[in-house]
């Protein structure tokens, strides 16, 4: 038995659509309004639509993909079987790549807005790092310990987000004044791209159910669940607070604004609800933190034990059940990462390599699309249906690539590459072993 069987089924239904509701509906949600607002106008609500209708189809190809592979691993797992060691490759390095650098921002955002309670926090940025790096290492062996406890944190986590931001929109919603919606789209309806490349990392994340599948109970059946009552949480999150923020107050209001969901809270029920905001938004912070560092240890685990990646990240704790290793691994390569904290020349890098990040999560999607759709062809009385859904989800995520800048594209495109000369490397020990 490998050390990959050894994992512990401790992942329920509930504690799975925590993880997808968590690593979706984070700290993006409370600030996209903004970022909206200055690309499209009202129209955002629009893309918020656009994006969910889209990415239907790639939970759709998740939850179908993950019964039928219930391997850890995910996006890799699909890309491997389908199109082989090359791909998998690909896919896995651009995968843990983000993960494990997009951590160094989620831990920066959930630093930022508990900076907010603190003022001795936002005068010292030894302080700040020192509650980042306690934060990640705090988070990292509370995954150690186990899937079954992380997702516990995960499912309180996830009700101390969730349910402030529902009561505060619907609040919202009683101060919704058409008149603020006009003019409808300032920048024209082409702006769409833009609105959606900004809304698409939100749904980063709606793969959570399938990366530790091994470690999910019934994962023929929860994965599926897990996935799909993730995203209609999530969605139904998205768009109800789209459309409280956007017609409750000017869009120039929201625009200037660094915490629009505050404002509008502070606007229907007083200034104790942006208080209550603020602290959602920091338990929004930390789910995803927590949601994020287990994946980290999960996405490379199948591929270094195919000898695809490397094969210390394999290694599952022998009490816990858990891959130590690769959770360790992760913590030291977004530590690294928090070390720019003391570089003011390098912040701007460090903006740039998170943006980087956030693309190449876009990689794996259209990769696990584009295997749904070649294994659903080589499968005897695979559905029609099944075909069809894939292409949309593959149309839709090579849309949405295009929309973040062919700059950023060109720069993923040479992440990829970097990595190339690494897979030869780890493949050589396996094929000189063939021979």
């Amino acid at each position: 038995m490998s050390d990959a069987r050894r994992l512990v089924r401790g992942l329920g239904l509930i504690g799975t659509v925590a993880l997808v509701v968590g690593n979706m509906v984070g700290t993006s949600v409370y600030t996209l309004p903004a970022s909206l607002a200055k690309a499209t106008g009202p129209f955002g609500v629009v893309a918020w639509a656009f994006v969910a209708f889209g990415y239907l189809f790639v939970a759709l190809v998740y939850a179908r993909l993950g019964t039928r592979f219930p391997r850890t691993g995910g996006p890799y797992v699909y890309a491997r079987h389908a199109f082989g060691d090359l791909t998998g490759f690909i896919t896995v390095w651009s995968y843990w790549a983000s993960a494990v650098i997009g951590n160094g921002a989620i831990v920066t955002g959930a630093v930022g807005y508990i900076v907010g309670f603190s003022p001795l926090l936002a005068g010292s940025a030894a302080l700040r790092f020192a509650l980042a790096i306690a934060l990640v290492w705090g988070l990292c062996l509370l995954n150690i310990r186990g899937v079954r406890q992380s997702g516990r944190v995960q499912t309180v986590v996830m009700f101390l987000n969730l349910v402030p931001l529902v009561l505060v929109a619907i609040a919202a919603l009683s101060h919704f004044d058409a008149a603020n919606l006009h003019p409808f789209a300032p920048n024209g309806f082409g702006s769409i791209a833009v609105g959606a490349s900004l809304v698409v990392w939100a749904y980063s994340g709606i793969e959570s159910a399938t990366v530790p599948a091994e470690e999910v109970q019934a994962p023929e059946r929860t994965i599926r669940r897990g996935t799909m009552i993730g995203y209609w949480v999530g969605t139904f999150v998205f768009l109800l607070t789209a459309i409280a923020v956007a017609g409750s107050m000017p869009n120039d209001v929201v625009a200037g604004s660094a915490r629009p969901i505050a404002l509008a809270a502070e606007q229907a029920l007083g200034s104790w609800a942006g208080t209550i905001v603020g602290l959602a938004a920091v338990a929004a912070a930390l789910g995803t933190l927590n949601g994020w560092i287990l994946m980290s240890g999960r996405i490379p685990l199948s591929a270094a034990e195919d000898g695809l990646f490397f094969r210390p990240l394999a290694a599952i704790h022998p009490k816990y059940g858990t891959p130590a290793v690769g959770l360790v691994v992760g913590a030291l390569v977004t530590s690294a990462m928090l070390l720019l904290y003391f570089s003011r020349s390098l912040l701007g890098v460090f903006d740039f390599i998170v943006l980087l990040s956030v693309l190449t999560t876009l990689l794996p999607h259209l990769l696990a699309a584009a295997a749904e759709f070649a294994l659903a062809r080589r499968t005897d009385g695979s559905p029609t249906n099944s075909r069809i859904i894939a292409a949309i989800a593959f149309l839709f995520i090579l849309y949405t690539m295009y929309g973040v800048g062919w700059t950023v594209i060109g720069w993923g495109t040479l992440l990829v590459v970097a990595g190339l000369p690494l897979y030869w490397v780890l493949r050589r020990p396996a094929v000189s072993g063939k021979q």
